[in-house]
């Protein structure tokens, strides 16, 4: 399993997810609640959601990211993905 580093975790994202015959998703979310609305969904061929969220953590600029699962099939869905800030620290 890849570990994620504590910086990431803090973090808060604005992200979107589309997929066929559902209305889209936009929230603002840290990755960890991200991974639980990927798991409840239930998409069709999902990856484990900590593989898909980390697998577009690091491939894109930074701060951003997207996957797209069957682009182009009845089963297309996708999630986007940026930075809008980091949480603020505890003090």
């Amino acid at each position: 399993m890849m570990k994620i580093d504590r910086d990431t975790t803090v973090a808060h994202y604005a992200w979107t997810i589309k997929a066929s015959g559902r209305q889209d998703i936009h929230k603002v979310t840290t990755l960890d609640e991200l991974e639980d609305v990927l798991r409840a969904l239930e998409l069709p061929g999902i990856a484990p959601p900590h593989w898909v969220v980390m697998s577009t953590h690091g491939d894109e600029i930074a701060g951003h990211g997207r996957y797209v699962h069957n682009e182009g099939s009845k089963d297309e869905w996708s999630l986007t993905w940026t930075t809008v800030n980091d949480a603020p620290e505890a003090g």
